[in-house]
């Protein structure tokens, strides 16, 4: 076996020890800052949360998350700062946010918003030429290919489909039913890394991503944690929140949306 594959097969393992297909704290790869729970004010947000039928199941998950990221996921995420430098840290993430464009291709053109999928497809071509392969996310300073994030959620939104439930995933955190499913179709059919020929390859990316994305993670989960009397009821909030405005970016005429922020990392 040759030396590369010998070396990725023993970090893939490793690294799946803390994340279950890269999902771990931030369940859309895309999400980065300008997405955070955080950026979202419930009060703002003219609109119900989400409704929350298992609970008490959901508490059982969210104590369990709780745990781990103290025992197993801030240690990992420190050390990945202390090692990774800022500059690199942004370049993965700006790579792996390029990486997301069938997603949002798909999400914009199942929700009937062909020019907001060009946009996206502006926005690809641009990061992966100009950018040296999406690593540098140049087309953020190009206005005219700016545009609302989207995800099949989105676009099951658009087609009646409600929440259905809030679900807390163990590792991956917050979601509902419906983008979850969403979720799940994503990342087996529309992730490019799915398509990496040896598992190993796979995983290892699935998780650099993840690992990656997780000091902001971690930052917005503590902030959060610590300005709330019921954190799992603020978790849950915020969450609904972003989504309702994330829906409403995609349905307000006219509307600016908000500038794809690059990967801000500490």
């Amino acid at each position: 076996m040759k030396p590369l594959a010998v070396f990725l097969r023993h970090a893939a393992i490793g690294v799946l020890l803390f994340v279950i297909a890269g999902g771990a704290l931030t369940h859309r790869a895309s999400a980065q800052v300008p997405d955070s729970i955080l950026n979202e004010d419930p009060a703002t947000v003219t609109a119900a949360p989400i409704p929350d039928r298992v609970e008490g199941l959901n508490r059982a998950v969210f104590k369990f998350n709780d745990g781990f990221y103290r025992v197993a996921w801030r240690p990992l995420s420190r050390g990945y700062v202390k090692v990774v430098p800022r500059p690199a840290r942004r370049g993965i993430g700006n790579f792996s946010r390029n990486l997301g464009y069938p997603t949002r291709l798909a999400g914009n053109l199942l929700s009937g918003r062909g020019r907001a999928a060009l946009k996206e497809t502006g926005r690809f071509l641009v990061n992966i030429t100009a950018g040296l392969g999406g690593f540098l996310a140049v087309a953020n300073d190009i206005p005219k290919l700016q545009t609302s994030e989207s995800d099949l959620g989105v676009a099951f939104t658009t087609w009646g489909a409600g929440h259905g439930t809030y679900v807390v995933l163990p590792i991956v955190g917050p979601t509902s039913l419906r983008d979850g499913i969403g979720d799940a179709i994503s990342g087996i059919f529309l992730a490019p890394t799915q398509y990496l020929s040896e598992w190993e390859y796979r995983a290892t990316a699935a998780g650099l991503d993840a690992v990656n994305q997780s000091p902001e993670a971690m930052r917005t989960y503590d902030h959060l944690k610590s300005a709330a009397i019921d954190p799992y009821v603020a978790l849950r909030d915020a969450f609904s929140a972003r989504r309702a405005q994330q829906m409403r970016d995609q349905t307000l005429t006219g509307a600016s949306p908000a500038v794809p922020a690059r990967t801000a990392t500490p």
